[in-house]
């Protein structure tokens, strides 16, 4: 049982693990069962980028950022990617930090270079595209700036029109949702009278339990001798059956070779049971004793006319 445990805990941590990698994989929008090569790059301002962070190429994720980390020799901050293999990044990319940081959606998006350009190898180095300073920052969020206030305001209707059906909901007498609460409300209502109704009982029980794992528990710390005597005894049994069955099976295999001795015709009762002359001869004897002893019954005279009456007896 010790053993099944230990199995069954290495079991789900293993496809608890599986589980976990695969999860991060799909929510990072890369392919589960396609490989990843590394590419670095360096800002000088992540500007709230961490490590998970979507890679983009033209607002479709090609990978994660992998690690963020502070490069003290040059004040930088250096950023790993993985990115999809199946994605092939051209020399001549540049790499830029894009969203906002108050609202949870900064990423890395990839400016790719020219198509007839060579790949960029595994770890190879992506240069951080020019920025035009803190202007350029804010000319390019006022540009987004429409698009927000647009998702923003979805949302918001969204969730109004949600609130709104929920109010209805509750609102109406004959709705589901009104039958589901009071339904909950009635069960929870009968179940509370039914404890109340069965508290005694209960605590009856609960001491009927306590009251019999103490006599056991009193029954085997007095009769401990006993039952290891018992079991002492019982473990020799086993031990004597064992050993009758090991002497069992011997005598069956001596059996078996007796008996494959006698199939192939090897010793006196291998010939009786295969040599069909002897069972001829034997046949013909037997033909020839019951001929004679009929002639003695039929003619005794014959056969003692030469005999003494002396002889005889």
């Amino acid at each position: 049982m010790k053993y099944s445990n230990e199995l069954k805990v290495g079991l789900v941590i293993v496809v608890s693990a599986i589980i976990f990698f695969v999860g991060i994989r799909y929510f990072q929008d890369i392919p589960i069962f396609r490989g990843t090569y590394t590419l670095e790059t360096a800002f000088a301002d992540a500007g709230g980028l961490t490590s998970g962070s979507a890679v983009r190429v033209n607002g479709v994720n090609v990978g994660s950022v992998d690690a963020v980390r502070l490069d003290p020799a040059t004040n930088q901050v250096r950023v790993w990617m993985k990115i999809d293999r199946g994605i092939g990044v051209p020399e001549g990319t540049t790499a830029e930090v894009e969203g906002l940081s108050v609202l949870g959606t900064v990423y890395v998006t990839l400016r790719l270079g020219p198509p007839a350009n060579p790949p960029l190898p595994d770890g190879g180095f992506v240069p951080a595209r020019p920025t035009g300073g803190g202007l350029a920052d804010l000319t390019r969020l006022t540009e987004r700036a429409p698009a927000l206030v647009d998702q923003v305001d979805s949302v918001l209707v969204g969730a109004d029109a949600t609130l709104d059906g929920l109010n209805a909901l509750l609102r109406d007498p004959a709705s589901e949702l009104n039958a589901t609460l009071a339904s909950i409300r009635g069960s929870s209502a009968a179940l509370e009278a039914l404890l109340r109704a069965e508290q005694q009982r209960l605590a009856r029980t609960l001491e009927n339990v306590a009251d019999l794992t103490g006599s056991l528990n009193t029954l085997t710390t007095e009769n401990r001798d006993s039952i290891a005597l018992a079991v002492t005894n019982l473990n020799a049994a086993l031990e004597g059956l064992n050993r009758n069955l090991a002497s069992l099976e011997r005598t069956t295999m001596r059996l078996d070779t007796i008996l494959q001795r006698i199939e192939q015709g090897q010793g006196t009762a291998g010939l009786l049971v295969n040599d069909p002359g002897l069972y001829l001869r034997l046949d013909s004897a037997a033909t020839e004793l019951n001929t004679l002893l009929r002639d003695v019954r039929r003619n005794p005279r014959r056969y003692l006319r030469e005999l003494k009456l002396i002889d005889v007896f």
